[in-house]
C-alpha cells in the first residue's frame, strides 16, 4: 500500500477507484487542474494523463488496470 505525506498543508487527496480499464475518466469538479498520481497493487504508476478541462481529466493506460487514482 502507497504512504503519503500530507504534511505540505494541501490535505488529503480526493480518490477515484477503477476497476478493469484501460480508460479512466474522472469528473472532479474542483475548478482547476489537479495534480494526478495512479497507484495499481501499491504502487505507483503512469498513465497518459488528458486534462480535458478544469473539471475533468482522462488517464488512459496502454493495458487493462485496477487501481486509485489521487488527485489534488
Amino acid at each position: 500500500m502507497a504512504n503519503f505525506l500530507f504534511s505540505d498543508g494541501a490535505g488529503v487527496p480526493s480518490r477515484f477507484d477503477f476497476t478493469n480499464l484501460n480508460t479512466v475518466v474522472v469528473t472532479h469538479g474542483l475548478g482547476y487542474i489537479p495534480v494526478v498520481w495512479v497507484v495499481v497493487n501499491g504502487q505507483r504508476v503512469y498513465g497518459d494523463v488528458t486534462y480535458n478541462n478544469t473539471l475533468t481529466f482522462t488517464v488512459i493506460f496502454e493495458t487493462t488496470e485496477t487501481g486509485v487514482i489521487y488527485y489534488r
